[in-house]
């Protein structure tokens, strides 16, 4: 059995030579071992140019305290890892717990190597018989660098300008589970929506559950809403997130997500598995700090800033602009990729009347910067070809070099 790469965690040192047999039995003689607390484990596992196809865990006499440290070693990690967890612990209700958060199977110590090859070799067998094709929906995610940035606002009008002028289809995600207004800025009714997904995770996902989610805004644009009451925030896996995006990406061309301005283990996994993500900023200080301690952060969890966009919102609006677009680049280590125009007003009236600023027919230069957002997106991961037409207005020439694929990617 030596399929694939192998990487083992082990949270105590004294079964670390242990580990290393294991994993020799097990067809992986030359299999990394890294041993001590999460922290020193994520940095082993980022030092490898790409994830490991399955990892081992053993956890010790740990239990459901080890299940946050398990969420953090997840967002270092890509979807298609497959886990297994090792532990003295021999209960089903722990069990479900790991399987809940995406785990492939839990084994009671002691455990025999022959149990473990056979798991490994029915994973490598089913990764095969269902590897997605090429043809599958793009996540881009929205967040603001500070709230009220207006991520919101340009999740919602790129969204429709995907919809409508490019005619694919999209979903728009409201994950801002606190806060979020999607659903009443488009004058929407939306019964079910994130609420029900997060809350009752053990119901598990399925297209039905996510068809049940979805709210009609035209042809080709769907939305899942946040709920309409404040609610305490629930606990979100990692790999409930992954699951929940890769089912929306097998039935949309275009996954927009609208992400809260949190730093949570689910809220970082959001960004891990999107393709691209757009971080909406402004030219004052709170959005500079905020930018510059988020870019650190994503950085630090392995996000790679060349998947990240900086876009500086509201731009000439000169009473808030304390901070030049110099100064800005400068001090968050990242280049402002465009500047969208400062048309509160439009923006304002669109939302008053439950309408994208596409549909009202104001803030004629932001519609522009944000169709040229589209259709650079479109043809960066659709592959649709863009128009020879000049840059819009407010755009650093070269934009599109943006999303051209970078090397090694």
């Amino acid at each position: 059995m030596n399929s694939g790469s192998l990487f083992i965690i082990a949270f105590n040192q004294d079964d670390a030579a242990a580990l290393s047999q294991l994993a020799s039995d097990i067809g992986y003689p030359n299999a990394p071992v890294a041993a001590g607390a999460v922290t020193d484990a994520i940095k082993v596992l980022n030092a490898f140019p790409k994830t490991p196809d399955y990892l081992i865990i053993d956890i010790g006499t740990r239990g459901k305290d080890i299940l946050l440290e398990l969420d953090e070693i997840a967002v270092h990690c890509e979807p298609t890892v497959n886990v297994i967890v090792l532990g003295a612990i021999n209960d089903i209700l722990f069990y479900r717990e790991l399987k809940q958060r995406g785990v492939m199977e839990y084994f009671p110590k002691p455990v025999d190597a022959k149990d473990i090859r056979l798991t490994l070799m029915q994973a490598s067998a089913t990764q095969k018989r269902t590897q997605p094709s090429s043809a599958h929906g793009t996540v881009i995610s929205c967040m603001s660098a500070a709230s009220g940035d207006g991520a919101s606002t340009l999740g919602v009008n790129l969204s429709y300008c995907m919809a409508t002028e490019h005619n694919m289809s999209t979903v728009l995600v409201d994950m801002d589970y606190q806060f979020g207004l999607v659903a009443k800025s488009l004058d929407l009714t939306a019964p079910f929506g994130i609420r029900e997904l997060f809350e009752n995770p053990d119901r598990g996902l399925d297209d039905t559950l996510v068809e049940k989610m979805l709210v009609k805004y035209g042809e080709k644009f769907k939305v899942i809403s946040a709920p309409n009451e404040l609610r305490m925030l629930p606990q979100v896996s990692p790999e409930f997130i992954n699951n929940f995006i890769n089912i929306l990406r097998a039935k949309f061309k275009f996954v927009i997500i609208d992400v809260p301005n949190l730093w949570t283990p689910w809220t970082a996994a959001t960004l891990k598995y999107s393709d691209h993500t757009l971080l909406v900023a402004q030219l004052w200080l709170r959005s500079l700090t905020h930018t510059t301690r988020q870019l650190t952060a994503w950085h630090s969890a392995g996000i790679d800033r060349n998947k990240v966009s900086l876009y500086i919102n509201r731009s000439g609006a000169k009473f808030k602009e304390a901070v030049s677009a110099e100064d800005f680049e400068r001090i968050c280590h990242h280049t402002i990729e465009a500047h969208m125009n400062n048309d509160i007003k439009a923006v304002i009236n669109a939302e008053t009347q439950g309408k994208t600023i596409f549909e009202t027919g104001q803030g004629a230069l932001l519609q522009q910067q944000i169709k040229q957002i589209a259709a650079s997106l479109a043809e960066r991961f659709q592959g649709e070809k863009k128009s020879d037409q000049a840059p819009e207005a407010g755009f650093k020439k070269g934009l599109k070099g943006l999303f051209d694929k970078k090397t090694g990617q």
